[in-house]
């Protein structure tokens, strides 16, 4: 019985062969591998990266006039509050903000966004680019203003 036990292993030389184990690599030897990293707060860094090179319109107060905007669409308060968010932060650069302005009775702020949407057509997803050919053909034919009627006959033209 003792040559038994002088020739099995003590629990520390079996730990020693695990760490030379053949089916660890090399460099994994002595290292901890690193948890999952926290994807969230990664998020939320990118996040308020992003808002930093946005400049005015990555603040709280350029969101909540957004808000404004887009809650206030349909009442009288609409017009007033694309005027402030426009002399404030110039015009939004998604396509929908601009469709949205659209539908002021201010014939330059419209003409302004309309020129927008035409700067940006080309990088506008399927989607959006039949959003904006289908709301400026009902603008091309119901606008009370002849020129807003033409301006945006014009620009569908120009869109292709």
């Amino acid at each position: 019985m003792s040559s038994y036990d002088d020739e099995r292993p003590d629990w520390r030389e079996i730990d020693r062969r695990k760490d030379r184990s053949r089916h660890m690599g090399r460099s994994e030897q002595g290292q901890k591998k690193e948890g999952p990293k926290n994807r969230w707060q990664a998020g939320r860094v990118k996040e308020a990266l992003g808002r930093l090179f946005m400049g005015e319109k990555g603040t709280v107060e350029h969101d909540k006039q957004y808000r404004r905007v887009h809650s206030s669409y349909g009442s009288e308060r609409f017009l007033t509050e694309v005027k402030k968010y426009i002399e404030k932060y110039g015009l939004p650069d998604d396509v929908s903000t601009l469709i949205l302005i659209l539908d002021t009775r201010g014939q330059d702020i419209i003409f302004q966004s309309l020129e927008k949407i035409k700067a940006i057509y080309d990088v506008l997803s399927t989607r959006q680019k039949e959003d904006v050919k289908r709301k400026l053909s009902i603008m091309s034919l119901t606008d009370k203003s002849r020129e807003i009627r033409l301006k945006a006959e014009e620009v569908m033209r120009g869109l292709g």
